[in-house]
């Protein structure tokens, strides 16, 4: 499972955390194929961490292209937790 936080740093000084999974992960590939792009997030990092601080916020009334003008910097750590596979045992296989 892989679990993104960081911060967000706006134009105002304002620094805002922010937390995202999955979910986020899929807004950015979904976002990702509308616009042609690869959908693996390292080839296009910038961008695809924008899109995740922007899904993990609830985004903006205005939308991500508004709302990426008001954004500084993004920070991001990555806490990557190994889920071990399901024990054959328990699996019945």
């Amino acid at each position: 499972m892989i679990r993104l936080s960081g911060r967000v740093e706006l134009k105002t000084g304002e620094l805002v955390e922010w937390r995202a999974g999955t979910a986020a992960m899929a807004e950015w590939e979904l976002y990702a194929h509308r616009h042609g792009y690869p959908t693996d997030p390292r080839q296009m990092a910038s961008l695809s961490m924008l899109v995740i601080a922007h899904y993990a916020l609830r985004g903006s009334s205005e939308g991500f292209e508004a709302w990426r003008v008001d954004v500084v910097d993004v920070d991001v750590d990555l806490d990557e937790t190994l889920v071990p596979p399901t024990l054959q045992e328990v699996s019945g296989g």
